[in-house]
């Protein structure tokens, strides 16, 4: 049978009686009753896009709830609203900051897609991934700055349908303006970017010029691949001599070089080359020597024979050093010593004690500073030395 002040029925069997309503308003109190939420149930209505909401907190209600309708900071509305604690009382009034609704996003080409650089990603294997050439991702991303180190996280603009040029539509630009730009059909330039109205186009917008290939930048892409190959290169070859050097414990061998030099130290670890990029770093100054750590007072000899031209202190943060002049322009100086061995104007040769081992001047710690110099300009010792 059918219950008539309700809203639901009862099984029907054969023979029963229904009170139909004549009129649909006598059921509007039905109605009414159940749709009214039950008791217990807070109704929050939808949120402002922006701004600050005065919201009156109702029975029921929580901080976080409230937060969490207006998508806010709890934070920043305790801050805002003056609360001490999370404890809110029916009736009282919060003001509740919420974002401002976001601009419409720039419009892309149909078949560009964006796709966010992960570990391990390079321009060949991205390339690969979408079945493309190098140059058609260089094509849609002419923005960054660089796309041979690609940063996670970067994004990237994918052609997966027509390949060509993606650009930025700026102010006062239309389909138009563009397609006279590159010399391009304007039926063919809507086609492309899935344009039934050019007036659709805003600034900001991408799009893609079809058959354009940016083959400048390309070629730039690959003169900057080539040198940065030459430079690693250069780096790897200075670093392998470098660590040679700093491999050697035992400098002096008893011989000399084809240039007639021997090391003025028996023993020593290398801490530093010429032109040192790790030096330059720390001190932000130009290493013009080899630097050879040895303990405090170990003998120091003159690697070529000549007379000593200079023999005291420096001003210029050598410390306590030694110039020798072996002729022909060629000149060695032996610089941080503790204590000096010789004179100016002495005689000394190949071998001879010129002085010891210190940390006078600008040094950090007890080690000889040995420069060559030919005509007054600094040298490579390592190249004048024995190998």
């Amino acid at each position: 049978m059918a219950n008539r002040r309700g809203l639901t029925l009862s099984w029907l069997f054969a023979g029963s009686l229904l009170a139909i309503p004549i009129s649909p308003l006598e059921i509007l109190p039905e109605l009414e009753a159940a749709l009214r939420p039950p008791q217990d149930v807070v109704v929050l209505e939808p949120a402002p896009s922006y701004g600050v909401v005065f919201h009156t907190v109702k029975p029921g209600e929580s901080l976080l709830l409230i937060a969490a309708r207006y998508r806010s900071d709890l934070g920043e509305i305790k801050k805002l609203s003056g609360l001490k604690r999370d404890l809110l009382k029916p009736g009282q009034t919060l003001k509740v900051p919420i974002e401002v609704k976001q601009k419409d996003e720039p419009r892309l080409p149909p078949g560009v897609q964006v796709y966010t650089v992960r570990p391990g990603d390079s321009l060949e294997r991205i390339a690969g991934q979408f079945g493309l050439r190098i140059i058609d991702l260089v094509s849609a991303n002419l923005d960054l700055a660089s796309l041979d180190r690609l940063s996670v996280g970067t994004k990237l603009f994918v052609p997966t349908g027509e390949r060509g040029l993606l650009i930025t539509v700026g102010e006062g630009e239309n389909l138009e303006t563009i397609a006279r730009r590159y010399r391009i059909d304007m039926a063919r330039l809507a086609r492309a970017n899935g344009l039934d109205n050019p007036l659709d186009l805003k600034p900001g917008d991408r799009v893609l010029i079809p058959g354009i290939a940016a083959r400048e930048a390309m070629a730039r892409l690959e003169e900057r691949r080539k040198e940065e190959r030459r430079l690693a290169e250069e780096r790897r070859r200075r670093l392998a001599a470098e660590r040679a050097a700093r491999l050697r414990q035992v400098a002096y061998r008893g011989g000399t070089s084809a240039k007639g030099f021997q090391w003025p130290l028996t023993k020593f670890r290398i801490t530093a080359t010429y032109h040192d990029a790790r030096y330059y770093r720390r001190f932000r100054r130009v290493h013009t020597g080899l630097d050879m750590a040895a303990p405090q007072g170990t003998p120091i000899y003159a690697a070529k024979g000549g007379i000593v031209t200079a023999a005291g202190w420096s001003r210029v943060g050598y410390g306590y050093y030694v110039k020798i002049d072996h002729g022909g322009g060629v000149e060695t100086l032996y610089a941080h010593m503790s204590r000096i061995a010789v004179r100016r104007g002495q005689q000394v040769k190949q071998g001879a004690l010129v002085g010891y081992v210190g940390r006078t001047g600008f040094a950090t710690g007890p080690h000889l500073h040995l420069e060559v110099r030919i005509r007054g300009k600094t040298q490579n010792p390592l190249s004048f030395l024995p190998k």
